[in-house]
């Protein structure tokens, strides 16, 4: 008989104590400015999120180059610009006691939708460069800088991106990485720009900061070997001492049914590794989550729901759905109507700014 598991009760991520297991998984509200500033709107969104009683958020993902965002709101967090702003960010979680970490990531190849930038990648790819020895570096360099303002300004952790096409999840998958060098072949080698980083920020965090990833579990390539590859990627990882993997999945674009998209592979991760997971992908009800739960996922993330719903916790707690479509509108509806989502009618005066 399975472990019936509170989603409702305290739980700690290393020395961090959450309120609940639910997470809002980073979601781009596309409320940076076009300089890739942060705005009060942005804030008001995780304040409404934390008072909502979420008990971990994960903003959105901050560029740690100026120069290689992913697209034209992408907030820069090594900006200094941005500093104050960031404070005032945690400081508003803080005040409703919910968790917060940012998550950064440099554009790799989406950084040819920004003008001006030219896009740097693993390999060279249509529109966008192979990176050079001396980027990488420089690149290795960047996520330090980023995650010494993040510790900085009051974040309770970090979240690199190791997902969804962005640079280092390209180091990562062979369908982007063919390099031949030690930073591409292997897995092993595919891995090593981030363990450099994981090693340079083991040296600098602090014993109540959480260094956290979230990484894909499907390939574009459709390998068959790439679930193993990325098993031993997480086995890695907890030698290098992450303290919680985000698991999530390169085609998540594609998925419109209503149910958690990357149960299955992450369970064969869970065998390998004993670093807490959390899972995101396809969850809208508290039967999928405890489920997931039941069978080791420490805690459960979500984006759509909220995007939908900024309360969605209450509903949660009452066992209610998710009023989610699964229609993917909002990939689309903030640059052509200024909305989040198909069910809210609430024009976003910043989105009517940054795409007239």
């Amino acid at each position: 008989m399975k472990n019936k598991i509170d989603i409702w009760g305290k739980v700690k991520i290393k020395n961090v104590e959450l309120n609940n297991r639910i997470v809002r998984s980073a979601t781009n509200e596309h409320l940076g400015t076009l300089q890739g500033e942060i705005t009060e709107e942005y804030i008001k969104v995780y304040e409404k999120l934390a008072k909502s009683g979420i008990g971990l958020l994960i903003t959105s993902h901050m560029a740690v180059d100026s120069k290689q965002r992913a697209d034209i709101t992408h907030i820069c967090v090594n900006d200094s610009k941005n500093f104050e702003k960031l404070k005032k960010l945690t400081d508003k979680v803080h005040q409703h006691h919910s968790k917060i970490i940012a998550q950064i990531s440099s554009g790799g190849y989406r950084a040819k939708s920004v003008e001006g930038q030219i896009a740097k990648s693993p390999s060279d790819m249509e529109n966008s460069k192979a990176m050079t020895e001396e980027e990488i570096n420089q690149c290795i360099e960047n996520y330090i800088q980023a995650v010494q303002i993040i510790q900085k300004t009051g974040f309770d952790g970090v979240q690199i991106h190791l997902a969804h096409g962005y640079l280092l999840s390209e180091f990562l998958d062979p369908f982007y990485n063919k390099r031949e060098d030690y930073f591409g072949g292997n897995v092993k080698n595919r891995y090593r720009i981030i363990h450099k980083i994981m090693m340079a920020i083991q040296k600098i965090a602090n014993l109540n900061f959480l260094i956290t990833v979230k990484i894909d579990t499907t390939s574009k390539s459709e390998n068959s070997n790439f679930i193993q590859d990325q098993i031993q990627v997480c086995k890695w990882l907890e030698e290098d001492g992450i303290d919680a993997i985000e698991l999530s999945g390169s085609n998540w674009k594609e998925f419109k049914q209503n149910k958690p998209y990357f149960l299955e592979n992450a369970l064969k991760i869970q065998q390998e590794v004993s670093v807490p997971l959390i899972l995101v992908g396809g969850f809208r009800n508290t039967s999928q989550i405890q489920n997931a739960l039941e069978q080791g996922i420490k805690l459960v993330s979500m984006s759509r729901p909220f995007i939908a719903d900024e309360n969605f916790i209450e509903a949660l707690k009452n066992n209610k759905e998710s009023k989610c479509l699964n229609c993917n509108k909002c990939f689309e509806i903030y640059r052509t109507e200024h909305r989040c989502c198909i069910l809210r009618n609430d024009i976003i005066h910043q989105l009517e700014i940054n795409f007239p």
